[in-house]
């Protein structure tokens, strides 16, 4: 079987084929059908060759349908088209809200009402009515004191409330010179409100006032004001520097039976230390409303005030 080698019937079969090349035998025969052909030469208007017409709108026409494969493969169907769901577009991502950091509350001190000065392992605890703001708990210490200034007597403004308590039977040392307190422990230490307040009022340099009787919570005690004398004002001097020609560098007021050190002592010249000596049961508690001369009278009427809300436990 011989290959045909009929001009249009090989153009065509090139058209068929789609952008590919001929098959070099086929543009061979095709190349050489085209120079058999003897040429004819026309006098006047020029005659495109009918192979010339037609190679250029072929090899068009492949270039058209190859285009338009070669689109619809990258395109890819329309839509709306036959034999597919039509695509659907990505959902776009909801913005992540987060929430703002609140600001901390600054703390403004104890609220008002009962408030357990004393701590829950004191030997007696001591609960006491907070009827203001501004007051706060002083740190490893059953106290509260309110616009503390850091400042020590007599510039301090400041004022604390204290509530010491010892178990039964416990003795105080009450010390007859508070300067010499090293040298002037007395032979027996006192365990009632009455001795308490009777050794202070005996007390050099204190200028003690007269004990007088008191109940607090119940419990009938004694009351007494002590206050360090204005001698020991130094400007510009530290504690120790004040208190300089004392023992130990210490004006202190008492101690308890069987401790080595005293157990309260001053801060300042002028300092004034209000107590209330209470018999719980057995039990000594001396509730300390301790403040400067330079404390308003307002704060001292609210430690006043502290100490006769008291209640114990």
């Amino acid at each position: 079987m011989t290959t045909s080698r009929d001009p249009d019937r090989l153009i065509h079969a090139f058209i068929r084929e789609g952008a590919e090349q001929l098959d070099d035998q086929v543009y061979d025969a095709v190349r050489a059908e085209i120079d058999q052909k003897r040429q004819r030469v026309v006098i006047g208007p020029w005659r495109v060759p009918t192979l010339s017409k037609l190679v250029p709108i072929g090899l068009g026409a492949a270039a058209v349908i190859a285009v338009l494969f070669i689109g619809s493969r990258f395109v890819g169907p329309p839509a709306n088209s036959i034999g597919g769901p039509p695509a659907e577009p990505s959902p776009t991502p909801e913005p992540s809200v987060v929430a703002p950091t609140p600001s901390p509350t600054p703390w403004t001190g104890i609220a008002e009402g009962s408030f357990l000065v004393s701590g829950t392992d004191a030997p007696v605890q001591v609960t006491v009515n907070v009827k203001s703001p501004g007051w706060f708990p002083l740190s490893g210490l059953g106290a509260i004191t309110k616009n503390d200034d850091g400042l020590d007597a007599p510039v301090s403004v400041g004022g604390a409330f204290i509530a010491w308590t010892w178990p039964v039977g416990t003795g105080i040392n009450v010390y007859r010179d508070p300067c010499r307190w090293s040298t002037t422990i007395p032979e027996t230490p006192a365990t009632t409100p009455e001795e308490i307040a009777a050794a202070f009022s005996a007390q050099a340099s204190t200028e003690p006032t007269a004990p007088r009787d008191v109940s607090v919570g119940g419990y009938a005690g004694k009351a007494i004001t002590l206050r360090v004398p204005m001698a020991y004002d130094v400007p510009n001097a530290t504690r120790e520097e004040r208190f300089g020609d004392c023992d130990n560098d210490t004006f202190a007021f008492y101690g308890i039976e069987g401790e080595t050190g005293e157990a309260r002592n001053a801060q300042g010249a002028g300092q004034v230390d209000e107590l209330w000596i209470v018999d719980v049961n057995g039990a000594i508690v001396i509730l300390d409303a301790t403040y400067s001369p330079a404390t308003p009278a307002e704060l001292v009427e609210e430690l006043r005030a502290l100490a006769a809300s008291a209640t114990f436990e």
